[in-house]
């Protein structure tokens, strides 16, 4: 197949040599970004630092100047009404202070209803005015603590003032305000002594948003309302972008005051930031232009030979595929030289592998044909294509009659099967391979079981081509399993009765007012009694166990010597369930007649006698002789009622005993289970 794009060697050497500066440039890309980053973090830092150095700058200046005004307000002048006196001591305080920064500083005084009585602006006697911000007045006298105010126009000045107004107490009330006002630049000085970068703006806003001070071009900014950009509460750390009072896109930081609620902004014009992130872009790309154009212009000048000696071993090649024999040619590159060599002893190798290819086809042939399981090519519609002689063995059909079929024919349930739904998984390209169990049947039309493995033959393009399977015949494995299955559930059901049993003996065996050791006497002699017909069934696999052997066992070890019992009967076989109660219950009768009946003097004897009725029912006769005379009990005993409750209850069966005088007898009649119990 032919590729759609093709090239030359040339242009071939040309992509690889930009696919080795590839990395360089993906490399410097990532250094620039991270440059660019770095840089980003680190103008955003600066800037956070400096808004946080003047914001602390401004609060010391604040609480200075608040401290000041505390201290005047203190002054017994005001108390006393000395305001020409105190109007003095503000003057020199206001030269004390008076610095560049300073230099109009003002220190004023009012009543409660906002009338001046003292202002340094203007000499003692000057009729005073009003005060401007009489709500910022309420405010002291209400709180009685200092308020700073932002910018308002002064009632004497007539301009933008900034002050802090502190309460003057007299007695338990607040007779007047004193404030002292700052200039215009009082602020500005603070923000130019920060030697910001060149570039960098830092802006001063009041809580009203006003522009209080601003490091360039404060005089044009001053009293004005800041953008929308200043304006906006941010929660992101002090970080900003936005647009500055110029217009200009800015990055910067913000602080606010501990003190009032003024922030300040720090900034710089994105431009000015990422200027030097631009030089060394344009710096890095020139070098990678030169670099790609120095690669093509050597890639096309080695890639000329190359492809000369190229398209000569084409030419061999193409001799070798008509059968002649290629001659070496010398090209002057080591390797191109080597292919022509390797072309001329190719041709024998090729010639030997084809004949090794057509024995290789051979082997697998027959390895198919003689697998041990069945393996089976079918198409899309589920068809057989191919099939192999184990496959024909499993079910009994020809090849001829499953090749062209299709499988789901061979199910029990036909196309609704597992097996069916998932190969149309797998033709629609839904999965590859699966592995299921199912049921089939034989040409006979006997089911089998088989366990099939389905894997998926594709082309390039991932079509389904065919699917390939192999079936292993498992149905022995499968009745195994069944009858396990069956087994632990019997297993668990018959030790459910056993533990009933051994229940109901320690019960009735504890209940008749014996002695403890008595009771315990008789308790395992049953339990032994039990165990002795457990033995017989096991010996079995618990399929069942014969009348006369639970009879010999019962009767072994209270008879050692001597005939003192006969034993009459056919050979029957019980159910397991008949053989544990039959056993309690002869136990039972062997114990009593061990005690007080036959067995219990030396010439005494039991027979027993039983049949097996046409009608499936079991008669057994118990008949003690030779023994002392036998005499009705006035109640009855335990033994009487074990026996008759396990026979009546357990067997639903009959029991009748006679206590006649020559001798203790007993018939019992039960159902016969036609499944396990067989007559000889």
């Amino acid at each position: 197949m032919r590729s759609r794009t093709r090239f030359t060697i040339r242009q071939g050497l040309m992509a690889f040599a930009a696919a080795l500066l590839a990395p360089a440039l993906i490399f410097a890309a990532v250094l620039l970004w991270g440059y660019s980053t770095s840089q980003r973090e680190q103008h955003e830092q600066d800037a956070r630092n400096a808004a946080n150095r003047i914001i602390e700058a401004v609060d010391r200046e604040l609480i200075s100047i608040r401290a000041v005004a505390q201290a005047l307000a203190t002054s017994h002048l005001l108390r006393e009404g000395r305001y020409e006196a105190f109007q003095k001591q503000a003057e020199e305080t206001v030269r004390a202070l008076s610095t560049d920064k300073a230099s109009e500083m003002a220190i004023v005084v009012r009543a409660a209803d906002g009338q001046q009585v003292v202002n340094t602006r203007h000499s003692w006697g000057t009729p005073l005015p009003k005060g401007a911000n009489l709500q910022a007045d309420a405010e002291v006298i209400a709180s009685r603590r200092p308020v700073f105010q932002d910018l308002f126009v002064g009632a004497v000045a007539n301009r933008l003032v900034i002050s802090v107004g502190v309460p003057v107490p007299n007695e338990d009330r607040v007779s007047h305000i004193l404030s002292i006002a700052l200039d215009r630049n009082h602020f500005a000085e603070i923000l130019r002594s920060e030697n910001l970068p060149q570039g960098w703006i830092a802006t001063l806003l009041d809580g009203s948003d006003y522009i209080v001070a601003r490091s360039q071009a404060h005089d044009e900014f001053f009293g004005l309302l800041a953008p929308d950009g200043f304006r906006a509460r941010r929660d992101d750390g002090g970080r900003w972008v936005g647009r500055d009072l110029s217009g200009d896109r800015a990055t910067g930081a913000f602080a606010r005051s501990g003190i009032v609620g003024w922030r300040v902004f720090v900034a710089a014009p994105t431009d000015v930031l990422q200027a030097p992130v631009r030089r060394s872009l344009w710096i890095t790309g020139a070098i990678i232009a030169l670099l790609i154009v120095l690669s093509f212009q050597l890639a096309s000048r080695f890639g000329r030979p190359i492809s000369k000696a190229v398209q000569g071993v084409a030419s061999s090649a193409r001799d070798l595929g008509t059968g002649k024999v290629p001659a070496p040619i010398p090209t002057g590159l080591l390797e191109i030289e080597e292919v022509s060599r390797v072309l001329a002893d190719s041709a024998a190798e090729l010639a030997q592998r084809e004949r090794a290819l057509r024995d290789s086809e051979g082997r697998l042939r027959a390895t198919h044909e003689n697998a041990a399981v069945g393996i089976v090519e079918v198409d899309r519609d589920g068809r057989f294509v191919s099939v192999n002689e184990a496959r024909c063995k499993i079910s009994g059909h020809s090849r001829e009659e499953l090749i062209g079929t299709r499988f789901p024919e061979y199910l029990i349930d036909g196309i609704e099967s597992l097996d069916f739904t998932l190969f149309q998984r797998q033709v629609a390209g839904l999965q590859d391979s699966y592995t299921v169990e199912d049921e089939f049947l034989r040409k006979d039309g006997t089911p089998l079981w088989a366990r099939v493995s389905s894997t998926a033959v594709r082309d390039a393009s991932g079509t389904f081509l065919y699917a390939v399977r192999v079936i292993e015949d498992i149905t022995e494995r499968r009745r195994v399993e069944e009858r396990q299955k069956l087994l632990i559930g019997e297993l668990n059901h018959r030790v459910k009765n056993t533990l009933a049993t051994v229940q109901s003996l320690a019960w009735q065996s504890m209940r008749q007012g014996l002695s403890p050791e008595a009771a315990l006497q008789r308790f395992q002699d049953r339990l032994l009694s039990l165990s002795r017909t457990h033995d017989l069934l096991n010996e079995t696999s618990w399929e069942g166990a014969s009348l006369r052997d639970i009879l010999h066992k019962e009767f072994a070890p209270h008879v050692a010597e001597g005939p003192r019992f006969t034993l009459q009967g056919p050979n029957i076989d019980l159910s397991p369930k008949a053989a544990v109660v039959l056993g309690m219950v002869l136990h039972e009768l062997t114990t009593n007649a061990m005690k007080y009946g036959a067995l219990s003097v030396p010439d005494g004897c039991v027979d027993v006698a039983w049949r097996g009725s046409g009608a499936g029912v079991l008669q057994l006769s118990w008949h003690e002789r030779g023994g002392p005379v036998v005499e009705k009990p006035a109640t009855r005993g335990f033994g009487s009622r074990l026996i008759a409750q396990a026979i009546n209850q357990e067997l639903a069966g009959k029991v009748d005993l006679h206590f006649d005088p020559d001798g203790f007898r007993c018939r019992i009649s039960i159902p016969l289970d036609d499944a396990l119990d067989r007559a000889a």
